[in-house]
């Protein structure tokens, strides 16, 4: 089942990807014509992805105090992305850039707003040395704002998006022994539990490590496409997904250590 929907958001992604690509050549025509209303009718089908990634880089910046709370919506960004793309579309050399391009552009975006140090740098040094009860607390104090969460991902309510649930193959970096080991785990934890706990923990992670990890499990982008959306380099990128991943396997193991046992 869960090879399966994985499969599925990935055949969306790339669905999304290939219409891009299509619409590529049209979205030039218009914006040589001057006809904006038609370019963004356009834009509004390429949009959906990149609005829920905005969402959840809006929800973590909010809840990690980077921004405050009921001052912002994917609105504001999205509305100004429609403005950014018909302005700067020539930018984009060719139709199979145009997907990654809108990406960079909401980066832009929201890190034009998003100026301030990650406050939790310490979190990210100190994961492995935290108490049980120091997790039980974070949990309490993480599940207390996720109605807040919520209620800002609810204001993009397209259906075709698919919803996210974090499983432990998500933890996992290379190492096969890893795989073994998170299976142990799994079976001492349920699916909510899992997913609850990587949701916190990403909300705490830096900046830069989270947007790329969303990028990679969420929108299935290759270390690429991630290193030409953020415009860093390739091995920045992996770097930054194995200290993500390694973050999750290393909070898993203090917090629920006695499940593997």
């Amino acid at each position: 089942m869960q090879l399966n929907n994985q499969k599925n958001r990935f055949c969306q992604k790339r669905g999304l990807s290939g219409l891009s690509a299509l619409q590529f050549k049209q979205l030039i025509r218009l914006k040589e014509i001057n006809e904006q209303t038609e370019f963004n009718r356009i834009m509004e089908r390429l949009l959906p992805d990149v609005a829920g990634y905005i969402a959840r880089r809006l929800s973590s910046a909010v809840k990690n105090g980077d921004l405050p709370p009921q001052k912002y919506k994917v609105a504001d960004f999205t509305d100004e992305l429609y403005l950014k793309a018909y302005d700067q579309i020539n930018e984009v050399s060719d139709e199979k850039e145009l997907h990654p391009w809108l990406f960079i552009k909401a980066d832009e975006l929201l890190e034009e707003t998003i100026r301030t140090e990650d406050k939790d740098a310490s979190f990210f040094e100190n994961i492995d040395r935290f108490t049980k009860a120091e997790w039980k607390q974070m949990q309490e104090e993480f599940s207390a704002d996720v109605d807040g969460e919520l209620r800002l991902l609810e204001e993009f309510d397209d259906v075709s998006y698919p919803k996210y649930e974090y499983h432990w193959q998500d933890a996992l970096v290379t190492d096969n022994s890893e795989e073994k080991y998170l299976e142990a785990l799994d079976s001492g934890l349920t699916n909510s539990e899992i997913h609850q706990h990587i949701d916190m923990v990403l909300h705490r992670l830096p900046t830069p490590m989270r947007s790329i990890y969303d990028l990679a499990v969420h929108q299935r982008f290759s270390p690429n496409e991630i290193a030409k959306i953020k415009r860093i380099s390739v091995q920045q990128v992996k770097c930054y997904l194995k200290q993500a991943k390694d973050s999750i396997r290393k909070s898993l193991e203090n917090r629920f250590r006695k499940h593997s046992a």
